[in-house]
């Protein structure tokens, strides 16, 4: 069994996994998160400034949007993400929205409309 067949078995088994998002959505994942033995869901929500995708995986850059700008990058086939929901979806004429770190506050959405 080769490399590449090998990563092929596994790539089945998450298709049901995948999620159409694009570059502007809020949504909310949750993921597990381990506290010294114990494991449980943590939520993250925030809006998607970027999507890069290679040959066997996709990952996301979310931006929460507050006072402070927190970015994280997640993995979308990941086996940690436990749900994946859009809050909101909004379109744009961009594919990185970068952008908006110079942004900060609540009022964010308003400012990108």
């Amino acid at each position: 069994m080769n490399n590449l067949s090998f990563l092929k078995h596994f790539e089945k088994k998450k298709i049901n996994k995948t999620s159409d998002f694009s570059v502007g959505d809020y949504i909310k994942i949750g993921f597990y998160f381990k506290e010294n033995d114990k494991k449980r869901i943590q939520f993250f929500e925030g809006i998607i400034i970027s999507i890069k995708k290679s040959n066997f995986d996709k990952k996301i850059t979310l931006r929460k949007l507050g006072n402070y700008g927190i970015e994280r990058v997640f993995s979308c086939k990941s086996p940690n993400i436990e749900r994946e929901k859009i809050v909101q979806s909004r379109k744009f004429n961009r594919s990185k929205l970068f952008y908006l770190r110079s942004f900060s506050g609540k009022n964010t959405l308003k400012k990108i409309k």
